[in-house]
């Protein structure tokens, strides 16, 4: 269980340094996840008793991401075809007068740290999903990233409200008037902070369920039912409050409609599926609407502004969307290098473009970019699956179906966010989503199977 209880460390400390979104911090993040992959494949073949690996589930997710991984590699050799090789290392190698190999990516240092990334974040998701096929584990995880999310968004709450103007020990030198915590960008912590409320929401059911546990019809029931819950569930509930309200003193547009999407999306599947089918959960549901509500008009009066001030004419991301897609055409396939858009983007940005962009602010159409249209399609397809997997679950388990229900809504939050952001391209909230889809994966399945 070493390997498990470093990997729950590991995720706690990752937003601590920006997120883990520099190349010190991300390279770290990496070899710890590394080293505890390594510990973990030591510990399974010393083990006796072992739980199976189940590569048999997730055997087309793991073909489709491999491929994707596969992929970004040949990007960066020079043992291509020649009708391959993006003209420009042509032009490079004639304007300095030397053989130079052609590649298709424009930047092959910078994929090989995309790709060691990206691997680092499937691993994460291969832990979670071994580990917590136990419930227990799973409880756990989900319980560690909700502390962790409570601590990081009271952290946000000291620094915004006493007005310290401080990332850790340094200045703050943006968003000072947001709410971003240990990560400098505002709508990169509202996805932490989102999915960190979900992983709060089976601890709430949980203690909503437990003080109903002699019904609501009795006089004694009732009384039960509220010292319970406010003797036991007075601390998630806090949790959730904080964690909200810093959440909406993000004042991030993008980050609020998706979280909002995702909760909305969480208990219509649990009313659907008739899990909410006793009344103590129906009591949490319509408790946390009223907390979220409640929240909602004491901290989000800046976020309303920012809402109202939302003008697709004046922003300049439609303008960078359009030249993406005019590099997407140009060169639908082979793409320019996985993690190059930076570099790459330059070829294609007009002078309408101000703005030094080294994100799409939209990660389909980054991915695509980068990857090109076959290997992009086949990592989206690849968490696709593993969501409708969880998805799955929420109907086939008869315990622990909160789990999967969570996998799935996270995976609604993300998708929806970027759409219009690139939170999963920061390490801390990637690894944090790859481990709640894990986790959430593990508990699909029942444990008689």
């Amino acid at each position: 269980m070493f390997p498990f209880y470093s990997l729950l460390v590991i995720l706690v400390l990752s937003p601590l340094p920006f997120g883990s979104n520099r190349p010190w911090s991300w390279s770290l993040l990496c070899l710890l996840i590394a080293l505890v992959t390594i510990g973990w494949c030591i510990s399974y073949l010393r083990t006796e008793k072992k739980m199976k690996l189940h590569f048999d589930r997730i055997k087309v997710s793991l073909f489709l991401f491999t491929g994707t991984l596969l992929w970004a590699f040949i990007q960066t050799s020079s043992f291509i075809p020649d009708s391959w090789g993006h003209p420009l290392w042509q032009l490079t190698a004639q304007a300095l007068e030397t053989d130079i190999p052609a590649k298709i990516s424009l930047a092959p240092e910078q994929t090989i740290t995309a790709i060691m990334r990206l691997l680092s974040y499937g691993l994460v998701f291969l832990l979670a999903q071994y580990y917590c096929q136990k419930p227990d584990n799973a409880e756990k995880l989900f319980n560690w990233l909700a502390i962790s999310g409570f601590i990081y968004a009271s952290y946000g709450l000291i620094i915004f409200l006493g007005d310290f103007n401080k990332i850790l020990w340094f200045d703050k030198w943006t968003y000072q008037k947001d709410v971003t915590s240990t990560i400098i960008n505002r709508n990169s912590y509202a996805t932490y902070a989102g999915l960190s409320l979900l992983c709060l929401i089976p601890n709430i059911l949980r203690q909503f369920k437990s003080s109903a546990a002699y019904g609501l019809n009795s006089n004694y029931g009732k009384q039960l039912f509220i010292e319970t819950v406010i003797t036991r569930a007075w601390l998630p509930i806090l949790m959730f409050i904080t964690i909200g309200t810093a959440l909406f003193l993000s004042h991030s547009r993008g980050g609020f409609l998706s979280t909002t999407l995702a909760i909305i999306c969480l208990f219509i599947l649990l009313s659907l599926s008739k899990k909410l089918h006793s009344r103590a959960l129906s009591y949490a549901s319509i408790a946390l609407i009223v907390i979220a509500i409640s929240v909602f008009s004491i901290s989000s009066d800046r976020l309303m502004e920012r809402m109202g001030q939302i003008s697709v004419e004046k922003s300049e991301r439609p303008k960078v969307y359009a030249s993406t897609l005019n590099g997407i055409e140009n060169n639908p396939y082979l793409g320019f290098g996985y993690g190059t858009y930076e570099s790459s983007f330059r070829l294609y940005r007009t002078k309408d473009i101000r703005g030094n962009y080294d994100k799409a602010h939209n990660t389909y159409l980054e991915n695509i970019f980068e990857l090109g249209i076959p290997a992009a399609s086949a990592l989206f397809l690849s968490i696709l699956l593993i969501a409708l997997k969880c998805l799955k679950g929420i109907w086939s388990r008869q315990r622990n179906w909160i789990y999967p229900a969570i996998g799935f809504s996270s995976t609604v939050l993300v998708a929806a966010h970027s759409v219009v952001d690139f939170s999963l391209q920061i390490p801390a909230v990637a690894a944090t989503y790859a481990a709640i889809l894990g986790a959430g994966f593990a508990q699909s399945f029942s444990s008689k199977r």
